[in-house]
């Protein structure tokens, strides 16, 4: 899934991600659904959230929220360089 695609109402927050971000979602054997976030091919983490979902479109979207604050949150570390505060 592109996070930088829109997909439903809530596209506008948190901001979409740059195109070379991308997120695989999968469902654990618990049967809760999992979302690989990464950038350029290599996996930078996996999020899940506490909650079952009737089907993968709904988990995506909730999930994209979730990486999509992550991935805003990484690029200003990035920026900010190690000496943030």
């Amino acid at each position: 899934m592109n996070l930088h695609s829109g997909t439903g109402a809530n596209d506008s927050y948190p901001p979409l991600a740059p195109a070379e971000w991308t997120m695989e979602v999968n469902m654990n054997p618990a049967g809760y659904y999992v979302a690989a976030v990464s950038h350029a091919g290599q996996t930078k983490c996996r999020i899940s959230l506490n909650m079952m979902f009737d089907n993968v479109e709904d988990a995506e979207r909730a999930l994209a929220i979730k990486a999509r604050l992550w991935i805003a949150e990484f690029l200003e570390r990035e920026r900010a360089g190690p000496d943030r505060k």
